[in-house]
């Protein structure tokens, strides 16, 4: 069978969409809760492209927020998360701002 023009597009499509098994996804997913006032893990290792989900398992509201302010997932409250995709320019420190105690740091490498 001659691949036709539709045949050859969905092939491309395809191939987009669902690449071959162990081809390197973009970016992982890393978890940072928020608890007892406190960033757990209080430093996490990541890469420009990972993605991080900061969830809030406290009462109280919080933030993180970098020491520098060039990223910020905004208040969560009780319950809520915000993900955030590492960017090759991000401060790796970081604070809650409404209770400034509270710190956490990435490595990015």
């Amino acid at each position: 069978m001659t691949p036709n023009r539709r045949t050859i597009l969905m092939g491309a499509l395809g191939s987009a969409l669902f690449p071959a098994t162990g081809a390197r996804a973009e970016g992982r997913d890393h978890k940072v809760s928020i608890r007892n006032f406190t960033f757990e893990p209080e430093t996490q290792t990541v890469a420009v492209g990972d993605r991080i989900l900061f969830i809030n398992e406290d009462l109280a509201p919080h933030t993180a927020t970098a020491d520098d302010g060039s990223w910020d997932t905004g208040a969560l409250e009780q319950g809520q998360s915000k993900q955030l995709i590492v960017a090759d320019d991000w401060t790796p420190t970081y604070f809650c701002a409404f209770h400034p105690a509270m710190t956490g740091r990435l490595n990015i490498g």
